[in-house]
Formats: structure tokens, C-alpha cells, sequence
């Protein structure tokens, strides 16, 4: 070996200037005196996490690791492209050849294709030395799991869990079934063993879900559910019924009402969907309102508005997703914060859908299996067609609720709505305190700034600290202090008639704890669905769903096209798996690639940034168009249990209004928006569009039509559609224009 003074001497007699032979000398002795050595090998899928299983025909992202070890190799000329990265086995050769490596490297990079599928396959790595001076190194890889060559999968394997659940909760109508045989299917699968997937599946899969995100949200869940049962057992669920049935009048203003409280609760759409649904549902049982068409607005209000909303638990989650996917491709132009507020203008899916929401409860018009739930409830007289019973009495179902009103007490509506508004006033704080204390186990250790790189404290921006916050730890919080105010508040409400000592309060603390305890038993339906779905959603990830998805892209994506496929795609996950937020989770570095791989303007450029905006809406809208189609959805059950409906009723009539806007989505917004068209005229279009689109289907034959508007104090309906509304409208301004002018006559005479 020579050292790099002798080098340099002999280049400077070779004619070299001094400092020019320091540096080739330098560049000689950096990787032609030693050879490349394998560490190691991984392959991961398209989505960015290390793959479960892999399929066949699907482009793997290949990485290899290295150390370069001293040998005997003779001195040649500097060469960068001296070594190559190669593939062999069961691996086909990546497009546009094999890796040019460079010296000195510590890793190198290579798509990996499986050309077989249905056994062990092996992909060999292969390091060759165009100089001959290093010798050619192997490496086979293996499973990290399992140390043995990795099994492959035909790539359309993932799609059999997926069709057999919209196979069989359709004709069994339960959807325990279908997910829970969807969830084995998919463990059976992976482990190639009925027996061993069955004992994955309730041996480990059920107890890592509820040890997961899961367990957050079923602790909320049994918290909220406890403040609804004490608001029901206190008297003031009935009592807010009766105060609102003053001023709501009939069917037309019981689904507006509906619609303007998803807007008000704006700040989670898990509270959004439980609040809404629980307080409303007495009302729209008077009002001889279908429990499927408030559980159609309770659910598809409540996640468009928090996901457009710069105030909530989405943003909380939506800027750390967009930080680190935007890193991951080099884009610094503008902060994740304003690529959220400029991508609200663009997410067509959700300003259409609330569009869609709004024009229905307008025009009185419906179609599809929404319109015979709907016709049903208005048929029955005595109110018993509100929800499908079944061969049940709608007493008899009631009967079979575990949780009722106490006898012999007042109907009081501050005993419902002063709970309501603790908890919603105070979830806010919670969530921004939240924010600087950053949450740990236990509560005691933790400390501000755990936010990036960003030290987090009150002085912080909002959006940082909402950035930082943990939302379901704020949730339980919030629902926490709210079930002590109702102990408290329900226990000083005295009155000596009822008895003495604690029989004279409205509810002594032990009937408010049982109550409490009563009215989380009215989730544990959902709740258990919403564990089968986490757990199926978890095993399609495992066998390679995003993976499938993500290759469906293919390599003849557009600028114009790319929003487009992205929100179908996205969908199609979200449909699969039931969850938005995992679908986000997901997607977003995918997203932020492709949108750096398509476009062919500087990442940092405002061309760019346009695009990605219209891409991250895609992706946004996306999620949740597949989370209002999915029966399997975290939403779609809390939706169904929060207005007490059958959980396929309400999938069943969701599903055509939801799959119908989606498709608007892409023809008016998406596919206008990728080929430059303004977002916001696009949202004012679909504001005047969607209205004729939704009474054009109303007009075919047997399967849509107005809906009567039924006013209970007259004991009918005074009117059918558009003409209906009208009519509520006049005799409630009317009602209106009458009691100010009693009210000024009282004025006038009080004075005289």
C-alpha cells in the first residue's frame, strides 16, 4: 500500500502540480485500497414501514448496508461508478438497470420485484467491482423475523378479506360477523394455517389493538358514554327534548337543528358524532324523523367539519403528518401550517358532502334506501317507524335499553345541557394544555418541549401547541370533570318530598355512578365493533393493503391526474381498513413522493406548492370519502350508536349518498382542480350543482321522491318536499310575527 506522500511525489515527477496530486491521491486512497463487505439488507413497502408480507410483482423499495474492509487490491484510477448493485434469485432486474454505487458509501438503494409468488423466494444482493480488483459479494436476504428467506404472496391476495367483507355483512346484516371472519381470514392468510390464525387473532391481535390507539379511544368512549347515561337517568335528556319541541316544530327544523349542531361542536368529530346524536334523538323521535337519516347527518357533519376546521383534533394530527412528509422529500418553502389552511380551499369532498348534507334537510327529498327509512317513519302514526325493530314492539325495543329516565322526578333540560357545555368548554383548555405538557406515563415526568425541535410553551404559536397536543388525553379529561359536576349537580337539586337524606336528591351520588356506569353500557355494542374493525384494519395493513394501493398508482400519472387517483385510492384504503386517520397516517409520504416524482416544477416553487396542496386535499378527502362508505368505520358505529340504529341500517343508507358525492367530487373538483381550475369556484359550482343533481335522482320512479314534513302539533304533516319546508317555514314566522306583536301589545299596555 502506498502512503499519500509517496503518492503525491510520484505524480508531482509525473508532471502533477502539488496541490491537484494531493487530491487525486486523496481520492485514490478513499475506497480502491478496500472492498465493499454486506451488513445487512431490508426491504420495505411503498408505505413506508417495514412490510409484513410481501407480494409478488409489486416494486419493493430494497436498501443494503455495508462496510468496506481492507484489502490487497491494486491502485486504480479513480472511478465513481466503479461499483455496481445487482439482483438475482427470484428478483427481476430493476427498470433502467442495475445501481451504480459510489466509493465509500455506507448504503445503497434498489427496487426489489418478485417475478414468483406461492412459496419461499430469494433475492439475492449482488456487489460487483468493474475493475475486478475487489471481489463480487452476495448477499441473500432473509425475513428479520423469522431469519429465513421471506414468503411470497400473488399481489391479489390482499383483495379477498377486502371483497369478503362487503360480501357477508351485506347478507348476514351483522356486521360482528363479517369483520370478525374478515380479521381471521387475513391472520389465516399471513400465517398459512387456519388453527394459527385463530390463535393470532384472540390470542395476541385483540389485546395489542386495546394496548394501542384503541384503548384511548374505548376509555373516551366508556367515559362519554357514562356523562349520556346520567343525562338521561337525571330526566334531562327528556327535558331538553321537551324545551326544544317549543321552538322545533316539525321534521324540517329537527334535521336543520341537527345539521347547525355539527357545526357547533366542531372541535372533535368523535364528540361531535357522540354529542349531537345523544341530544338530538328525543327530539327527532317526536318529530317522526328516521334514526337512519340523524345518524346520515350526525356522521357526515362531523368529521368534513373537523377536518376543515383550524381549530380541532384533526390539525392537531394533520401538521405533524404534513412536517415529516414534507421533510422526507426536502420542501421547505412553506410551513406545514399554511400547506393546511391553503389545502381547506381544495378539499372538495368534505364542502361538498356538508353541501349535500344541507340541501337534503332543504329540499325534503330522498332516494335509495335512505328514502324508504324515511317513508317508513312518516307511515307510522304513533312513532314506532323510527327505527327498524325488527319483529319487536318499539316499547319492547326501548324496554331492552339499559339505561331510562327515574320515575317521579322533573324532565329538567339544564340537567343535560349543563353537562354538555362543561364538557365542550372545557375540552378546549384541556387540549391546548395539553399541548405544553405533552402527556406521558406518568403524568409527573413530563415536560415541555417535546415538539420537534421546538421548545413548547404557552407563548408558543396555537398551531405548534395544537401540534403537540394529545387530543384523546384532552377528551378524557374534559369527560372526567364532567362526571363529577354531575354527581355534584345532580346530588344539591334536594326536595324533602322525594324523602329524606340522599333519597330526597334528584340523583344521590350512588344512582349518578350507577347511572354513569348504565350509560357505558349503551357503547359497548360500538365498542366492540370499533375493536373488530381496528383489528381487521391492522391485519389487511399487515398483509399489505397500502402496499397493493400504492403500486395501483403505476408510472403514467399526470399533474392532472394525480389528485384524482390519489382521492380514489386513498378512498379505497379508507373503505377497506374503516379508518380515516389511518389512511392519512399512511398515505401522506406516499402523497408528498408522487407529488415530487409527477411534477415536474422545483420542489420549492410555487407551482409545486400548488400541487401539493391539491394533493394533501386528495388525500384529506379521500380518507373520509371511504370512512362514510366503510360499514366497518370508527365513525359510521359511533354515529349508528350515538342515534341508537342498527349499525348496517345506517351503512346501508349512507352508503349511496356518500358513494354519489364522492363521484361528484372527482368530476367537478378533483379532476378540475389538477388541471389548474380555481378551488373556490369549483365549491361555489358544487354549492348551486349538487341541489339538481340530488332532486334529479329524487324523480326516478320507485326509487326516490319528496318526504313529508310531519308537525306533531297538528298530528300530520302539512306538506310533502320543497313545498313542506315552505310551509314550516310560513307557520313557524307566522307563530313568530304573532308573539312579537302579543309581546309589544303587553308592552304597550304595562305602560299605560
Amino acid at each position: 500500500m502506498i502512503n499519500l506522500r509517496a503518492c503525491s511525489a510520484l505524480l508531482v515527477l509525473l508532471g502533477f502540480g502539488a496541490a491537484s496530486s494531493v487530491d487525486v491521491c486523496s481520492n485514490w486512497m478513499v475506497a480502491p485500497s478496500s472492498c465493499p463487505e454486506f451488513t445487512g439488507a431490508t426491504i420495505k413497502g411503498k408505505e413506508d414501514r417495514s412490510s409484513a408480507e410481501i407480494l409478488s410483482g409489486i416494486n419493493f423499495a430494497g436498501s443494503v448496508s455495508f462496510e468496506w474492509k481492507a484489502s490487497n487490491a491494486t491502485i486504480a484510477l479513480p472511478n465513481a461508478t466503479r461499483f455496481t448493485l445487482s439482483l438475482s434469485g427470484h428478483a427481476a432486474p430493476p427498470k433502467g438497470g442495475d445501481v451504480k454505487m459510489a466509493e465509500g458509501a455506507e448504503s445503497a438503494n434498489i427496487p426489489v420485484m418478485f417475478t414468483s409468488s406461492g412459496g419461499y423466494k430469494t433475492a439475492i444482493f449482488i456487489i460487483t467491482d468493474s475493475t475486478g480488483a475487489c471481489p463480487t459479494v452476495q448477499h441473500t436476504f432473509k425475513d428479520a423475523r423469522t431469519e429465513a428467506l421471506p414468503y411470497v404472496f400473488d399481489k391479489g391476495v390482499v383483495l379477498i378479506p377486502f371483497i369478503i367483507v362487503f360480501i357477508i355483512v351485506p347478507l348476514t346484516q351483522n356486521v360482528f360477523f363479517g369483520l370478525g371472519f374478515a380479521a381471521w381470514l387475513c391472520r389465516t392468510i399471513i400465517a398459512r394455517d387456519p388453527w394459527i390464525g385463530f390463535l393470532d387473532l384472540f390470542g395476541r391481535a385483540l389485546n395489542e389493538e386495546i394496548k394501542g390507539y384503541l384503548g384511548e379511544i374505548m376509555i373516551f368512549m366508556f367515559l362519554l358514554g357514562g356523562v349520556v347515561g346520567g343525562c338521561v337517568r337525571s330526566g334531562g335528556i327528556q327535558g331538553l327534548g321537551e324545551m326544544a319541541s317549543a321552538y322545533i316544530k316539525d321534521s324540517f327544523l329537527a334535521m336543520m337543528v341537527t345539521y347547525l349542531l355539527g357545526w357547533a361542536v366542531f372541535c372533535d368529530d368523535y364528540a361531535n358524532t357522540v354529542i349531537v346524536g345523544s341530544v338530538v334523538r328525543g327530539v327527532t323521535d317526536k318529530m317522526h324523523l328516521s334514526r337512519e337519516k340523524l345518524s346520515f347527518i350526525v356522521d357526515c357533519t362531523s368529521s368534513p367539519i373537523a377536518g376543515l376546521m383550524p381549530l380541532s383534533t384533526w390539525i392537531a394530527y394533520e401538521l405533524t403528518l404534513i412536517r415529516d412528509a414534507a421533510a422526507s422529500i426536502g420542501y421547505t418553502q412553506e410551513t406545514e401550517y399554511i400547506i393546511f389552511i391553503s389545502s381547506i380551499g381544495k378539499r372538495f369532498y368534505a364542502w361538498f358532502m356538508l353541501f349535500f348534507v344541507f340541501w337534503n334537510c332543504v329540499l325534503c327529498v330522498d332516494w335509495g334506501p335512505m328514502y324508504v327509512a324515511e317513508k317508513r317513519a312518516r307511515a307510522a302514526g304513533d312513532g314506532s317507524g323510527v327505527v327498524n325493530t325488527g319483529d319487536k314492539s318499539i316499547q319492547d325495543w326501548e324496554e331492552d335499553q339499559p339505561i331510562r329516565m327515574k320515575k317521579n322526578i322533573p324532565a329538567r333540560w339544564l340537567n343535560a345541557f349543563i353537562p354538555f357545555v362543561c364538557f365542550i368548554g372545557t375540552f378546549l383548555p384541556f387540549l391546548f394544555y395539553a399541548g405544553v405538557q405533552k402527556v406521558t406515563m406518568p403524568v409527573a415526568t413530563c415536560e415541555p418541549g417535546c415538539y420537534g425541535d421546538h421548545e413548547i410553551t404557552w407563548d408558543s404559536p396555537a398551531k405548534d401547541i395544537l401540534a403537540n397536543a394529545n387530543n384523546f388525553a384532552a377528551l378524557r379529561w374534559a369527560a372526567g370533570v364532567t362526571l363529577i359536576v354531575q354527581i355534584v349537580f345532580y346530588a344539591v337539586q334536594y326536595d324533602k318530598t322525594r324523602g329524606s337524606r340522599m333519597k330526597g336528591c334528584l340523583l344521590s351520588p350512588a344512582e349518578t355512578i350507577e347511572a354513569q356506569l348504565n350509560g357505558s353500557k349503551l357503547y359497548l355494542e360500538g365498542i366492540v365493533a370499533l375493536l373488530l374493525a381496528f383489528t381487521y384494519a391492522t391485519a389487511m395493513r399487515d398483509l399489505g393493503i397500502a402496499t397493493f394501493f400504492a403500486d395501483a398508482l403505476g408510472e403514467t400519472l399526470t399533474p392532472t391526474t394525480l389528485p384524482t387517483v390519489t382521492f380514489i385510492l386513498r378512498s379505497l384504503f379508507a373503505l377497506s381498513t374503516g379508518t380515516s386517520w389511518g389512511t392519512m397516517g399512511v398515505f401522506f409520504p406516499i402523497a408528498f413522493a408522487l407529488a415530487q416524482t409527477v411534477t415536474k416544477e422545483p420542489i420549492n416553487s410555487d407551482a409545486f406548492t400548488s400541487e401539493l396542496e391539491t394533493t394533501l386535499a386528495a388525500v384529506l378527502g379521500g380518507a373520509i370519502w371511504g370512512d362514510h362508505c366503510s360499514p366497518v368505520s370508527d365513525t359510521t358505529i359511533l354515529s349508528a350508536m350515538s342515534s341508537q340504529v342498527p349499525l348496517w341500517d345506517h351503512a346501508k343508507t349512507q352508503l349511496p349518498y356518500a358513494f354519489v358525492v364522492g363521484i361528484y367530487s372527482i368530476l367537478f373538483g378533483y379532476l378540475p382542480a389538477g388541471a389548474g381550475a380555481p378551488g373556490a369556484l369549483m365549491i361555489i359550482i358544487g354549492f348551486f350543482l349538487i341541489p339538481v343533481l340530488h332532486l334529479g335522482l329524487s324523480k326516478i320512479p320507485n326509487f326516490g321522491g319528496p318526504i313529508e314534513v310531519y308537525c306533531p302539533e297538528v298530528g300530520e304533516c302539512i306538506g310533502e318536499g320543497p313545498r313542506g319546508v315552505m310551509n314550516s317555514i310560513k307557520k313557524n314566522f307566522k307563530k313568530s310575527s304573532k308573539s312579537q306583536e302579543a309581546a309589544q301589545e303587553a308592552a304597550q299596555e304595562a305602560a299605560l
